[in-house]
């Protein structure tokens, strides 16, 4: 697949099969979201990867906070879970603590580094979603995870697995409404 056809058929995966997908894949995929664009080459990007463990942790967290604001059936506490745990991997994103001046720039080199990762992964045939659900944000996830929200601030999580059914393209914007030339 060439560039183009990498980019345009892309999609954000939802649904994933119960299939594993290598170590060493998703690693070279992290690996190189690290060429991403960043400010001064301050590299503020932290991630970490959920074992088994810590996945179930997150599945209780999410299934307790959305309980606590409505009613919850068995079938979606189930579907939750199934969310966090499916997934082959679960990549917490977050950056370094720095100075508050550069925080919009290393969101934004952390932006492009999810987009490497998820096009390498794509490339292989393996799907991926950055979801900012309240449970991988959380000031309770900090304690989950075991890491200080004074040194890092959490993003969300990088779902990474083979994806059970592709998504359809959603449309997009003609770009002659978006760019404008300005003389």
């Amino acid at each position: 697949m060439n560039l183009s056809e990498l980019i345009t058929s892309r999609r954000t995966v939802h649904n994933y099969s119960s299939e594993k997908v290598s170590e060493a894949v998703v690693e070279e995929a992290m690996r190189l979201s690290l060429w991403a664009p960043n400010h001064r080459l301050t590299y503020p990007w932290a991630y970490f990867c959920a074992g088994a463990a810590t996945r179930i942790k997150l599945a209780d967290l999410a299934v307790e906070l959305k309980g606590a604001k409505e009613p919850l059936s068995e079938v979606k506490k189930t579907a939750m879970r199934d969310n966090i745990l499916k997934p082959s991997h679960l990549i917490l994103l977050a950056l370094k603590r720095g100075d508050p001046k550069h925080e919009h720039e290393d969101y934004a080199t952390l932006a492009c580094g999810v987009q490497i990762a998820s096009l390498f992964l794509w490339e292989k045939g393996i799907g991926s979603k950055w979801s900012t659900g309240g449970y991988f944000i959380g000031p309770r996830t900090y304690d989950v995870l075991g890491i200080s929200p004074e040194e890092f601030r959490l993003e969300g999580a990088l779902l990474v697995g083979v994806p059970l059914t592709p998504a359809p393209a959603p449309p997009r914007p003609a770009l002659k409404g978006i760019l404008r030339k300005l003389t």
